[in-house]
């Protein structure tokens, strides 16, 4: 039990580095960059994990026995999967971590369970963080206090947030998505794509990396292309499309549809708790950016060839 205490000690305090404003800078800019960029460093970080995860599997190999369901989320940056996953990672049977980009460690050959155990120690830090977001724009917690974040009773479900280096790794390789399922074995895998109103997001890249409009409305769009083709190898069974402007207006019934399609049972303080998280007067970006009408007719125009953004505008 020692052991434990100081492992999960340690544990904090180098959580409570790295969340701090002074890494943040050294891993953004200069020296820091370049070693956590560097491909050797890459390299060798991943044999580390690997290794950890292997004796982590070792010593306890029922440890996700239960587990039913692997989710991913799938869709753009900005879109509000880190709220709906946080909240997901609140349910007592599930454990869904945000910074981990699992589909890059499959590549890599790591086991199913590897990858279950780098998502549970992902969602414990994210706890132990707060689950602090947007650090860039407006920082957010997504905490729900009193709730299982970062932990669990009884895991049916896991996995990851984290949308788009999952979309583009599964868009760029047709065969990967095979790859995963079948990494996955007789634990199904599901998907859900948060769709938010592409003003929102087109307005995030431009605030947080300084993009200019036309190459910020052609990402956005370009990560349209990707989506469509991989929503078109994900049997519909498996897709559930969420809107994040539905979420906020009503997050219990939102919640309890999500929860239902992955076979969770919600409990009223569970939802209530989730609810009480959520502003319902988000930040709306799109009214931070100088939009002229004419690119804004430029986007609505581009909308229209994607069945999922129908019904969103600039005004809507």
């Amino acid at each position: 039990m020692a052991r434990h205490r100081r492992s999960g000690s340690a544990e904090k305090l180098w959580v409570s580095v790295t969340d701090s404003a002074r890494w943040r800078r050294f891993a953004k800019r200069g020296l820091g960059a370049r070693l956590l960029r560097n491909e050797a460093f890459r390299r060798l970080d991943q044999a580390r994990r690997s290794t950890l995860t292997r004796w982590a599997d070792r010593r306890g190999p029922d440890l996700f026995r239960d587990v039913q369901t692997f989710l991913m989320f799938i869709g753009q940056t900005k879109s509000g999967g880190t709220m709906i996953g946080a909240m997901l990672d609140a349910h007592p049977n599930a454990v869904v971590a945000d910074e981990v980009d699992a589909v890059r460690f499959v590549e890599a050959g790591f086991s199913r369970n590897q990858v279950f155990h780098l998502m549970l120690k992902g969602a414990r830090r994210e706890a132990m963080k707060g689950r602090v977001t947007a650090r860039r724009l407006d920082a957010y917690s997504f905490s729900v206090p009193e709730q299982w974040q970062g932990r669990f009773a009884n895991l049916v479900v896991i996995g990851e947030s984290k949308a788009g280096p999952s979309t583009r790794r599964l868009a760029a390789d047709p065969d990967l998505l095979g790859r995963v399922s079948q990494e996955m074995g007789d634990v199904d895998l599901k998907f859900i794509q948060i769709v938010r109103n592409p003003f929102e997001p087109i307005s995030a890249m431009m605030l947080r990396s300084g993009r200019a409009f036309d190459n910020a409305i052609d990402n956005y769009f370009s990560q349209c292309v990707r989506l469509e083709d991989l929503r078109s190898r994900i049997a519909p069974s498996d897709l559930l499309v969420v809107r994040y402007e539905d979420v906020v207006c009503g997050p219990q019934d939102q919640l309890v549809r999500i929860c239902r399609y992955l076979g969770l049972a919600t409990e009223p303080g569970y939802l209530a708790a989730c609810a009480a998280m959520l502003d319902d007067t988000p930040r709306e970006h799109r009214f931070d950016v100088d939009w002229n009408p004419g690119r804004i007719a430029e986007v609505e125009s581009r909308m229209a060839a994607f069945a999922f953004l129908s019904g969103y505008g600039y005004n809507s």
